[in-house]
């Protein structure tokens, strides 16, 4: 199966940018032609549309009314992809896989969350161990050589809630972003291509005094859960996100390699960033046992400004996923016109010709189990595609306790049948934001309105920021006020 692949990444959008949405637009679509129709050798029309991040500009933590201009700077962002989306794609906003950058990061809400601490002499060892440990919550700044402890949970969780909004208005609400650092991830399951992507979220823990890129650790592990199941585990596999993996010696803003290590244990081919505002072609294999590899595509700056060490670049990557190989076009501005740019092709050194030929790795192995519990997960899932909810159920009622796919599965099925009262029976408590959403419908829905009370103060509700949890938690105390 054949297709193609438009690669953007940092589109930094803001009215302030010189360029504007309508001859940035118009140039993409000149260079569409350009490329599918006038070039030789011709380019494949996108099929699927990767966006790694840095949506927009970002604003100033002490700029004036910061969060209207981070909603001024998404605005004009969500108009260039509507256009983009519309012109290449046919509007279908699910064949577009976006992901946020350090730059969508709001360091209003950062700075808002921080509290200055006071270093006793007594404590700085403790204090330095603490800095540099992987989920501190201690920041330190150069600027005024202060320490600073974030001791406001909630506002630093708001970090990433304009492009909440903004992930929520592009796909007309079909998907949501979770403000909840261990859920922000999502998959992209294309059929018609054998391809699965994973999107990732690479600003776990990042903010202005902490550079440092990072996925957190169950993003990659529930993903890796939710791509064993059956309708996955022949797909080609495909992750997305922001930063890069490799930085000069001084720098920090860059992500852990071993995470890469970590992508090709879980079976990914290959892998779409953005960052460094260059565009790079590299292949990274495993280091710890087999000969598995991840093919890594950087792409440049769609929108930087003159300032960007290199110029404007974005890619169009071809895939055959039976022949396993592909063919990656780097796009390059080539004028010094800021406000009209004019794209063209150009060569990825050390290549010299007008593409990049390269070969990727096969979809992992189908992990195979002979244990009466997997043969009970595959007739399930036999169930659930033919819409045999209920006898579904029925089946993977045994052993969803203990078993984390068919305990989603069967949370799948019963809300597919509408069975309010199995949701009750077998998720209360609820242990995921998932399990939470369905079970606050399926106690309204069947008037256990006492236990719904209680479920609305337990920390998983009342504490949540995810933008669904919230939008729940409001309309049913509102229905419970009445």
């Amino acid at each position: 199966m054949k297709l193609s692949i438009l690669h953007i990444s940092d589109l930094h959008r803001d009215p302030e940018n010189p360029l504007r949405n309508k001859p940035l637009f118009d140039s993409l679509e000149r260079d569409w032609l350009r490329y599918t129709i006038e070039e030789t050798p011709k380019v494949r029309s996108p099929d699927l549309i990767v966006v790694s991040g840095d949506i927009i500009q970002g604003a100033r933590s002490d700029a004036p009314d910061a969060e209207k201009r981070l909603r001024e700077q998404y605005a004009e962002a969500l108009d260039f992809l509507n256009r983009l989306t519309g012109c290449l794609l046919n509007g279908d906003k699910q064949r577009v896989v976006v992901v946020p950058g350090n730059h969508d990061i709001s360091a209003y809400h950062f700075f808002k969350s921080l509290q200055r601490m006071d270093i006793a002499p007594d404590r700085k060892k403790e204090l330095v161990q603490q800095l540099f440990s992987r989920d501190s919550t201690l920041r330190w700044s150069w600027s005024d050589f202060e320490l600073y402890k974030i001791n406001n949970a909630d506002l630093y969780a708001q970090r990433l809630a304009a492009f909440s909004e903004f992930y929520k208005a592009f796909y007309d609400g079909a998907r949501m972003y979770s403000l909840e650092p261990a859920s922000q991830f999502n998959i992209f399951d294309f059929p018609k291509f054998n391809l699965t992507i994973a999107a990732f979220c690479s600003c776990y823990n990042n903010d202005i005094l902490n550079k440092q890129g990072d996925i957190h650790p169950d993003c990659i592990s529930d993903a890796s859960i939710k791509l064993r199941e059956p309708q996955y585990q022949s797909r080609l596999r495909i992750a997305v996100w922001h930063h890069n993996t490799e930085g000069l010696p001084l720098h920090s803003d860059y992500m852990d390699p071993d995470i890469l290590q970590n992508l090709i244990d879980r079976g990914f081919s290959i892998g779409f960033h953005g960052h460094q505002h260059r565009p790079q072609f590299l292949d990274t294999r495993f280091r710890h046992q087999g000969n598995r590899r991840i093919t890594i595509i950087s792409a440049g700056t769609l929108c930087g400004g003159a300032s960007y060490r290199f110029g404007r670049a974005y890619n169009v990557v071809e895939l055959d996923t039976e022949q396993r190989t592909g063919l990656l076009h780097l796009r390059e501005m080539q004028n010094d016109n800021l406000q009209l740019p004019i794209w063209g092709r150009r060569p990825l050194p050390p290549n010299s010709g007008s593409h990049v030929n390269f070969e990727f790795d096969p979809p992992p192995e189908p992990l195979v189990r002979t244990d009466a519990r997997t043969t009970t997960l595959i007739e399930a899932q036999k169930l659930y595609r033919k819409g045999e909810y209920r006898e579904a159920a029925e089946m993977l009622a045994g052993i969803a306790k203990s078993d984390e796919l068919a305990k989603r599965l069967l949370l799948d099925c019963l809300a597919e049948s509408g069975n309010m009262g199995g949701i009750i029976s077998h998720f209360s408590p609820p242990t995921s934001v998932t399990e939470a959403i369905c079970l606050l419908d399926a106690l309204w829905r069947d008037g256990k309105h006492d236990r719904l009370r209680q479920l609305l103060s337990e920390p998983i509700i009342a504490n949540s920021s995810d933008p669904s949890v919230i939008e729940l938690r409001d309309k049913y105390a509102r229905r419970l006020s009445k």
